[in-house]
C-alpha cells in the first residue's frame, strides 16, 4: 500500500531506471560497432523507409490488442471503454524496461480499478499474454530454421516445454491437488480462493482452441515486426529476397526470445546482443558497424517507441481517468487503503 504520490513516484522511478539502462547498452552497442563507422552507416540508411517500420510496430500492437480484449470477455471482466481499455494496454509497454517485464502486472490493477472488479482473474492475461508471444516467436523461428536460416533444435526442445507446461495447465487432475496442498501453506491460506480465482481465469484462455487462435494472431502480429527489420536491412543496402526475410525472422525471433528468458528489463542486452551477433553470422556481408546500425533501428522502432507509446498512454490515464491516482507495490491506492481501514474499524 502506498500513497499515491509516492506510488507514482516508484512507478516512473522503475521507467527511468529502465531507460537509463537502455541508454547503457545502446552505447555499449555503439562501441561495439565502431562509433566512427556507426554514424556514417546510419547517415546512409534510407530514411523515408523507417515511417513504415514503425507503422509494421503498431500494426502488431493492433492485432495484440485484439487479444488483450479477447482476454478480458473471456475471463468475464465487465466491459471497458475501449479508450480505456487500449491505454491500460499500451501501458503495459511502458513498464516493459522493467525486469522480467515484472512491471506488467500493473496492467491487472488498472483494469481492476476501471472495471470495479477483482483482480485475480485479470492476472492470467497478463501472463497468457506473454505466453502466446513466446510460442508466436518460437514458431516463427523454427519455421525460419526450417529452410536453414539457423538451428532448429534448440527452439524445438522449448516447444516441447512449452506444450508440456500447457498441458499440465489444463489438466485438473494435475492442478488441483497442487492449489489444495498450497493453500495449506501458512502464507497462502488466506488467499485459497483468490489462488482458484487464478487458475479458472488461465483455464478460461489456455483451452486449446483459444490457445491456437490467439497464438495464429500472434504469430501474424509479431511476423510484422520481423517484417520490420527486413525492412531496416533493405535500408542498409542489402537486396530483397525470400532468404533475407527468413534471416531478419530467425534474427529476431531468437532474439527476443533470448531477452525474454534473460529477466533483463526489456531483454536489454541479451536482445541487443542476439541481433547484432546473429546478424554477423547469418549476414557475412554485413559489417559490424551494419550489424550495430540494424541493431540500434529495430530497437528504436520497437521496443523504445513501445515504451514512449506507453509513457503517454500511463500519463493519460493517471491524468484524465485516475484522477492521478497510480498505485503500485500491493496493487491498492491511498483511497482504497483509507476505505479497508474505515470498515475494519466498523
Amino acid at each position: 500500500m502506498v500513497e499515491t504520490s509516492e506510488g507514482s513516484q516508484r512507478l516512473w522511478g522503475r521507467i527511468v531506471l529502465g531507460a537509463v539502462f537502455g541508454i547503457v547498452v545502446l552505447a555499449l552497442v555503439l562501441v561495439a560497432g565502431d562509433v566512427r563507422e556507426v554514424l556514417p552507416t546510419l547517415g546512409r540508411f534510407a530514411w523515408p523507409l523507417f515511417p513504415l517500420v514503425l507503422l509494421l510496430t503498431v500494426g502488431n500492437y493492433l492485432c495484440r490488442f485484439v487479444k488483450w480484449q479477447l482476454y478480458l470477455r473471456w475471463v468475464g471482466v465487465p466491459p471497458l471503454a475501449r479508450s480505456h481499455s487500449l491505454a491500460v494496454f499500451l501501458g503495459g509497454f511502458a513498464m516493459s524496461i522493467t525486469p522480467g517485464k515484472v512491471g506488467e502486472w500493473i496492467k491487472a490493477f488498472l483494469v481492476s480499478r476501471l472495471a470495479g472488479g477483482p483482480m485475480a482473474p485479470v492476472v492470467p492475461v497478463v501472463a497468457v499474454e506473454r505466453l502466446t508471444d513466446g510460442i508466436a516467436m518460437l514458431v516463427l523461428g523454427l519455421a525460419s530454421a526450417a529452410v536453414g536460416v539457423g538451428a532448429w533444435q534448440p527452439l524445438a526442445l522449448l516447444a516441447g516445454l512449452v506444450v508440456l507446461g500447457l498441458w499440465s495447465v489444463q489438466e485438473e487432475r494435475v492442478v488441483r491437488p497442487l492449489l489444495r496442498l498450497a493453500a495449506r501453506a501458512p502464507l497462502l491460506r488466506r488467499r485459497a480462493h483468490a489462488l482458484d480465482a487464478l487458475y479458472e481465469g488461465a483455464r478460461a484462455i489456455v483451452g486449446w482452441r483459444r490457445l491456437l487462435a490467439t497464438s495464429a494472431l500472434s504469430v501474424f502480429s509479431w511476423s510484422l515486426e520481423c517484417l520490420g527489420l527486413f525492412v531496416i536491412l533493405v535500408g542498409l543496402g542489402a537486396q530483397p529476397s525470400l532468404e533475407l526475410l527468413a534471416v531478419a525472422t530467425f534474427v529476431l525471433s531468437v532474439s527476443s526470445i533470448a531477452g525474454a528468458l534473460s529477466l533483463l528489463p526489456g531483454g536489454l542486452g541479451a536482445a541487443e546482443a542476439g541481433i547484432a551477433g546473429l546478424l554477423l553470422l547469418l549476414r557475412p556481408d554485413l559489417t559490424p558497424a551494419g550489424a550495430a546500425t540494424a541493431t540500434v533501428l529495430i530497437r528504436f522502432g520497437t521496443l523504445w517507441f513501445g515504451v514512449l507509446t506507453g509513457c503517454v498512454a500511463l500519463l493519460w490515464l493517471q491524468r484524465r481517468v485516475l484522477g492521478g491516482t497510480v498505485a503500485v507495490g500491493r496493487g491498492r491506492s491511498a483511497t482504497d487503503a483509507r476505505c479497508a481501514e474505515r470498515s475494519g474499524q466498523r
